[in-house]
């Protein structure tokens, strides 16, 4: 007997097929004989049986993907043996696996041209480090043998325009380990644990002004609770938040730098806040990209590497990173670990 759903399935009305029989010979063709014999078999078979991936041809032509799953029930009083059995149409499931399996596939093949490259980049960087870092030597070598050997020849412009000459090279080196930290960074693997925030913080400020240039600095460190990461790299998070909130509120009498927890729905958020020049919102943008600066050399030196080194530090334990600020008032950033909400 075929039910109204097995109809619905096959596109054949009961009258069409009215037993099995006829039905096996539209749905498989010349593999009816092979499923005939597989029908007979559920007869006597010792439980519940299940056929995975059998592929039915409709009555409009279309081949479909069934999965057949039957019990033998034993006798009628007629002494006619029973089999229920149950067919689920699993064509767009199989399809969409296989589309998976290419996506995968694809993916995997990425991967690897990914990890070629990465290597690729890794031999670039060092060969570029290496042979960037050679001039640079012998540019400020030679610029000290100058000013040693020649001062007294030298006027005091001369011995001015080395001094700018040996500023540069020092800042190319400082730049070329930047990019160098930057490159390595995605490669370095995470080693999580517990971080004491507080205790990260102290120590980063108390590394930072081992130099004491005499400035008046107040600190002020909140309550902020532990959280999960690698210690070293969140250390340099805090590590550059820090010195750029030195660095951009050096014209200040006194510096102030406020380190804190902003707790929020669903989370919180890290902040360090100073009170320093600050900066136009409408340039926020710029803020977390390589050689984005919001501030000529002149006024305060730096790559423009630190902050986009970061905001992918951040991003790699699952964060974001944020600032506010206003020209004159200060800037405040703000940065998640774990995927909690802004404020």
């Amino acid at each position: 007997l075929l039910s109204d759903t097995w109809s619905a399935l096959t596109g054949y009305s009961a009258e069409e097929i009215p037993t099995v029989g006829d039905w096996l010979e539209r749905a498989f063709g010349d593999r009816a004989a092979a499923m005939r014999d597989a029908v007979a078999a559920l007869f006597d078979a010792p439980g519940p049986v299940q056929q995975e991936d059998v592929v039915v041809r409709t009555r409009s032509g279309e081949e479909r993907i069934w999965s057949f799953s039957s019990a033998p029930l034993g006798r009628l009083e007629d002494g006619r043996r029973l089999v229920i059995s149950k067919a689920h149409d699993v064509t767009e499931r199989r399809r969409a696996q296989t589309v998976i399996g290419e996506l995968h596939d694809a993916l995997q093949e990425k991967l690897r041209e990914v990890e070629a490259s990465n290597l690729e980049l890794e031999a670039f960087s060092y060969s570029v480090s290496h042979d960037l870092r050679a001039p640079l030597r012998a540019i400020d070598g030679f610029c000290r043998l100058l000013e040693e050997d020649c001062a007294d020849q030298l006027p005091v412009e001369g011995r001015r325009y080395l001094d700018v000459v040996r500023d540069n090279a020092r800042r190319m080196g400082q730049l070329i380990d930047d990019l160098l930290a930057f490159s390595r960074l995605g490669r370095k693997p995470l080693e999580p644990r517990e971080v004491a925030m507080e205790a990260l913080v102290r120590g980063a400020y108390a590394e930072l002004r081992q130099e004491d240039d005499g400035r008046e600095v107040a600190l002020e460190v909140g309550d902020l609770p532990p959280c999960h990461g690698d210690p070293a790299l969140l250390g340099q998070v805090v590590l550059n938040l820090l010195a750029n909130a030195l660095k951009f509120s050096r014209d200040r009498r006194p510096a102030r730098i406020e380190v804190g927890w902003q707790p929020s729905e669903g989370g919180g958020a890290y902040f360090v806040r100073d009170n320093g020049v600050g900066f136009d919102m409408r340039y926020a943008d710029k803020l977390f990209g390589v050689f984005q600066r919001l501030h000529r050399d002149d006024e305060f030196a730096g790559t423009g590497v630190g902050l986009a080194l970061v905001q992918r530090i951040v991003h790699r334990h699952g964060g974001r990173i944020w600032a506010s600020a206003e020209p004159g008032l200060g800037a405040t950033f703000y940065f998640t670990l774990g995927g909690e909400s802004e404020p």
